[in-house]
């Protein structure tokens, strides 16, 4: 890997730096409250979303915490850059990649949520560079938390614990 593909990665890497929003939506409160919690997460990179039932001084309701990217590779118009993987991953590392796309694809559609839910893609470049072990070394790639790690964690960490991954694209990439 090149200097100037590491030093993309690792801005990848900084660009994950979360920061975290709470909201309260009570169940009979205003309409106003919901419509700010779903215009915030319109409008950023959403990393996670926590929600939990409480009963507190406020009352009874919805309590969400919100963790967001800061998103340096905003343009001035909203739209964010797109990144080449294909530049960034040599060519074993890239068919890496695009199994682990699948399997997160598989685990979306199984729980019905966007893919980019399960994890970024930046995070899969990660895990394609430095494949987590344990659940302790996915939860130091950015981004990613406890409650990701019990949701999907399991997949990826079998995955990569095959092994068989990466000798099967080693030994389709050899002529």
């Amino acid at each position: 890997m090149s200097k100037e593909q590491t030093k993309n990665l690792w801005d990848l890497n900084m660009a994950l730096l979360t920061q975290y929003a709470s909201f309260f939506v009570s169940p009979f409160g205003e309409k106003s409250v919901t419509d700010e919690l779903n215009s915030f997460i319109r409008s950023h990179r959403i990393v996670n979303v926590e929600k939990r039932l409480v009963d507190g001084i406020h009352g009874t309701g919805w309590a969400f915490l919100v963790e967001y990217g800061n998103d340096s590779n905003k343009s001035s118009t909203g739209s964010s850059q797109r990144v080449d993987y294909r530049e960034i991953l040599n060519p074993t590392e890239y068919a890496l990649f695009d199994k682990l796309r699948n399997l997160r694809k598989e685990l979306a559609e199984k729980s019905g949520i966007p893919v980019y839910a399960v994890f970024t893609n930046d995070q899969l470049a990660v895990m394609v560079k430095n494949p987590p072990k344990n659940a302790k070394e996915m939860q130091s790639i950015p981004g990613v938390g406890e409650s990701r790690v019990k949701q999907y964690g399991e997949a990826f960490i079998n995955f990569f614990a095959n092994g068989e991954q990466l000798q099967d694209e080693k030994a389709e990439l050899s002529f």
